[in-house]
């Protein structure tokens, strides 16, 4: 004799199994999520160099420029408090003092999503180096901005256009 509650007991357990797997999924997705969003929940900042030629809308051409662009990848907004060039072997920095009129004011409270450009004229970059540091080539240079928490953010790559 069979017994008549067999199947509905394969069926519980089935469905118990099927609630099972989809509790971790669900937890696996949302540990994910936590992940990611943790993650950009802090501020993120890139810093590039490039060399530039900013054009006023009226005037005189200053000549080519260093950029250092620190860009707010991150969802918290962020301030930048400073930047200039890390020399290697921990023999200290260059900091620009004078401030490019192309530049973004500084202190400034970077945006999620935004970034700003800050000029250093390429003349006044080579002769710091000469001045500060005459043994050194630029490549070695790598630029950095300071951030309100007391944080220094570095290029990706060391090198800056001189």
């Amino acid at each position: 004799m069979s017994d008549p509650f067999a199947l509905p007991a394969f069926i519980v357990a089935l469905v118990g199994l099927i609630i099972a797997v989809a509790g971790a999924l669900t937890g696996i997705a949302s540990l994910w999520w936590q992940i990611v969003t943790r993650r950009r929940g802090a501020h993120n900042v890139r810093v590039s160099v490039s060399a530039s030629l900013p054009v006023p809308p009226f005037g005189e051409v200053p000549g080519w420029q260093m950029c250092v662009s620190p860009a707010n990848i991150g969802a918290a907004p962020v301030s930048i408090t400073g930047w200039g060039l890390e020399m290697p072997k921990k023999r200290g920095s260059l900091v620009q003092t004078k401030f490019s009129p192309f530049s973004q004011a500084l202190p400034h409270v970077l945006q999620p999503g935004t970034s700003i450009s800050l000029f250093w004229p390429q003349d006044e970059v080579r002769l710091a180096i000469a001045t500060h540091a005459p043994d050194l080539k630029a490549s070695e240079l790598r630029a950095f901005v300071h951030l309100g928490t007391g944080e220094k953010v570095y290029a990706k790559k060391p090198g800056v256009p001189v």
